[in-house]
């Protein structure tokens, strides 16, 4: 993972909310390279809205640590409500599905 994708991927997730540009940032979290996880946790807090539930959502299926998640601001509590089949606009006027994002 570059940090190109990474920026490319936090610019998905910020916009049109897709998921899987989410999930991206998630994994990203567990990186062996710092400057990836700093770029990660970085574009989730820059992106309003559905970071706190998709960090939730993967503090709940174990994806990332207790810890981790306190580095995101995520504190245990909050809602983790799912963004999964969420249409979203985007320019051009086409909708596009959160589960059409491929890497």
């Amino acid at each position: 993972m570059d940090a190109n994708y990474l920026v490319l991927c936090g610019m998905v997730w910020a916009q049109f909310g897709q998921e899987d540009a989410g999930r991206e940032l998630i994994r990203a979290l567990a990186s062996s390279d710092e400057m990836m996880r700093v770029l990660a946790r970085t574009l989730l807090e820059r992106a309003d809205g559905g970071s706190k539930e998709l960090i939730g959502q993967a503090l709940a299926e174990e994806e990332i640590s207790v810890s981790m998640a306190s580095l995101c601001g995520f504190e245990q509590g909050q809602s983790s409500k799912p963004r999964m089949g969420q249409q979203h606009a985007v320019p051009g006027g086409f909708g596009v599905s959160s589960g059409a994002f491929e890497a």
